[in-house]
């Protein structure tokens, strides 16, 4: 037996038939992803209480088959100023997460931190959110933050 034991509040979720678990601490809410038109596009806008919101599927970003569901859960994440929604087949909700380390091929992956053993046996990954950010922020361009979220000071500066 390990002598220390990690756990973390985290927020369970699933694409596909995939369970990933989102550190708490990294959640700031969750929301339902209206129709948006296009449900295999990897990545969007969404209207957040009349503020533009950038979101990535997760299903593509994981390289998940099969068409999402009709309805999508996005689960809004904040790293060091910029926010961005994750787009999920379903939010499963809160629990405590034991945190297992990687080995193996996932071990040095940025968009994971660990995994953890599900109560049904299965194991889920748990995501790096900051990794994860720089993931999806590296896919959009030069000037991802432009595009992603990031925060600037009031006025704009």
């Amino acid at each position: 037996l390990p002598l220390t034991l990690a756990i973390i509040e985290g927020f369970e979720v699933s694409v596909g038939h995939e369970r990933y678990v989102i550190p708490l601490a990294s959640v700031v809410e969750c929301v339902d992803l209206r129709d948006t038109g296009d449900r295999r596009a990897a990545t969007g806008m969404l209207d957040l209480r009349g503020q533009p919101l950038p979101y990535a599927r997760l299903r593509q970003l994981m390289g998940a088959g099969g068409e999402p569901p009709a309805h999508e859960g996005v689960v809004v994440v904040r790293d060091r100023g910029t926010q961005v929604g994750l787009a999920v087949d379903s939010l499963l909700g809160e629990r405590e997460t034991v945190i297992n380390p990687l080995t193996g091929s996932l071990r040095g992956i940025p968009a994971f931190s660990g995994s953890t053993i599900l109560a049904n046996g299965d194991v889920a990954l748990i995501l790096d959110v900051p990794g994860l950010l720089q993931t999806v922020l590296r896919s959009r361009g030069p000037d991802p933050a432009s595009h992603l979220g990031h925060e600037t000071a009031p006025g704009g500066a």
